[in-house]
């Protein structure tokens, strides 16, 4: 019995050692906190958004929403058989199939007419993508790049994707959004309905910063600089509403920045809808003290038709104390929701690629687009509302049984990560450079556990 006992021991050993290495990867190194707040329709949020950002607010532009598969894909696959002088497609999800084929056969077409193409993909989102589509489009001329790009001295960086959903034709038209390319959002796929999500159509100056950011994975891809009028032509203003662009990557959180400057600076109402949610203990704390100053928060979460169940315990491990401060949760029920949505004020809209957790916020290449304009964020609640009218909403008695917590306990550390074990190194903390203002819109604070220190104190309670 003593070598069986041994085995056991070592066994134990190595899962808490191997569970212990998750939870600490999956433990953000800084917390995010607004050091000021401003009016969201106020010159001074603005100047004090862009200045972080490092890209600024754009008027003059036309921005269109398109829901589900139904509306965006062939508003997408139009764009492109308009294509004369460039196509630039950056993709975290393209699949094999029916809606495969389709945008393989137009981008065939356009690149046999002499159209320059340049697509990115992400190797592990698009793994299913068999080598015969790819020798197609590069046999047309269609020049393809993998992200990220396979080498020894990258290892640290194996968890680093890229998520973005880009699309920008001639570089006046763009698209994004929470849509890959795929029978998920097209058609019943394995008995289950087409998933819910939205997809933006952009026209106007702000379009630059989307190829912008097509053009930065494009160059660590490939090392090739996107230049001249094909890719970024002279923009004129197509519309009335104000908009920036931007980006999360390992080594910059712009969109993370961006979602916790908003909800702070809320003064009336948040809605949100993600299909993960697992954030930080910053941006929980950020939700629960809005609620509690009277800002009406509103979150809506995947029901039972989600695609990843260990997620969703996740999820619901955070919900008793955000329910405790008022704020209302809806899990939708006809089918997987995957829209990535922030509406402030009645006067921000945000949409995107990025969900709220831990795996967008640390790890992947991410792009968002805010847009201020009263009349086109009201639109967004009313559509809003509409989903929500086909919700559950779990009331402030609600409890989850003993089975779910012991399950989400085992779990828990996965869902963060998502992709089973994919690790990266940490980021390491520095202090500011001597150039730096303290007085920056975010203060990044290295979390240390110091007894009686400002740091280790919380004000979610103890959240996380």
């Amino acid at each position: 019995m003593e070598p069986v006992f041994t085995l056991v021991v070592l066994i134990v050993v190595v899962v808490l050692f191997v569970w212990g290495g998750i939870v600490a990867l999956a433990t953000p190194a800084v917390t995010y906190r607004l050091d000021r707040r401003w009016p969201l329709a106020s010159p001074e949020f603005d100047h004090a958004l862009s200045s972080v950002l490092a890209t600024p607010m754009v008027a003059g532009n036309s921005i269109s929403r398109f829901e589900d598969g139904a509306r965006f894909y062939p508003e997408m696959l139009s764009a492109l058989a308009g294509a004369q002088r460039s196509i630039a497609l950056e993709c975290y999800i393209f699949h094999p199939g029916k809606i495969g084929d389709t945008f393989t056969a137009a981008l065939v077409e356009r690149a046999t007419a002499g159209v320059p193409i340049r697509i990115v993909l992400d190797a592990f989102g698009s793994r299913r993508l068999r080598h015969h589509y790819v020798r197609r489009l590069a046999a047309a001329g269609c020049q393809i790049a993998w992200h990220p790009r396979g080498r020894w001295r990258r290892a640290h960086r194996l968890t680093n994707s890229t998520h973005r959903e880009i699309l920008v034709v001639d570089g006046r038209v763009a698209f994004t959004g929470g849509a890959g390319i795929s029978e998920w959002w097209a058609s019943d796929y394995k008995g289950q309905p087409p998933w819910r999500d939205t997809m933006v159509r952009i026209e106007g100056p702000v379009v630059a910063a989307v190829q912008a950011v097509f053009a930065e994975n494009w160059l660590e891809c490939d090392g090739a600089i996107l230049a001249g009028d094909e890719w970024f032509p002279s923009l004129e203003p197509r519309g009335t509403s104000d908009a920036l662009v931007t980006k999360n990557s390992p080594s910059f959180d712009g969109s993370r920045a961006l979602i916790q400057a908003l909800v702070e600076c809320a003064s009336s109402e948040i809605r949100l809808t993600t299909p993960y949610f697992l954030p930080d203990p910053s941006f929980l704390s950020a939700l629960i003290q809005r609620a509690r100053s009277g800002v009406s928060v509103t979150i809506l979460v995947p029901g039972r038709r989600m695609d990843h169940p260990w997620v969703r315990l996740s999820s619901r491990r955070l919900f008793r104390p955000l329910l405790d401060a008022g704020i209302r949760i809806f899990e939708y029920q006809p089918s997987m929701i995957h829209q990535k949505l922030l509406i402030v004020d009645g006067l921000w809209a945000v949409a995107g690629t990025t969900n709220l957790d831990m795996l967008s916020f640390e790890y992947l290449d991410e792009i968002n687009i805010a847009v201020r304009d009263g009349a086109f964020a009201r639109e967004w609640q009313a559509r809003h509302q509409a989903d929500v009218a086909q919700s559950v909403e779990l009331e402030s008695s609600w409890h989850r049984p003993v089975s779910e917590k012991a399950l989400a306990w085992l779990v828990w550390t996965l869902a963060g990560q998502r992709w089973a074990l994919r690790f990266r190194r940490p980021r390491a903390w520095a202090p500011p450079s001597p150039g730096v203002s303290r007085c920056a819109l975010f203060q990044l604070v290295h979390l240390r556990e110091r007894a009686g220190g400002e740091d280790a104190r919380r004000p979610d309670g103890g959240l996380g």
